[in-house]
């Protein structure tokens, strides 16, 4: 097996790697090396592959709000 020395990780970036790791009762160099084998398989689903997984859960026969609508509430609020 190769060895990879990673330099400049920003401390909130390895904070984030390392919950993942006590929360999946893992090492940090697993989870590390789970996320490079997601992102490199060819068989990961693509963005929009995941988009339209998301959009047919959606009843066709449910009126979808506005989103923009929804957006500009939140923000004047």
């Amino acid at each position: 097996m190769m060895t990879i020395t990673l330099k400049q990780v920003d401390d909130a970036l390895y904070e984030r790697i390392d919950r993942l790791a006590r929360l999946q009762q893992t090492s940090v160099e697993e989870v590390i090396v789970t996320v490079l084998r997601g992102a490199l398989d060819s068989k990961a689903p693509t963005l929009r592959e995941r988009a339209e997984a998301i959009a047919a859960m959606t009843p066709k026969d449910v009126v979808q709000s506005d989103s923009t609508l929804l957006i500009r509430e939140d923000r004047d609020r």
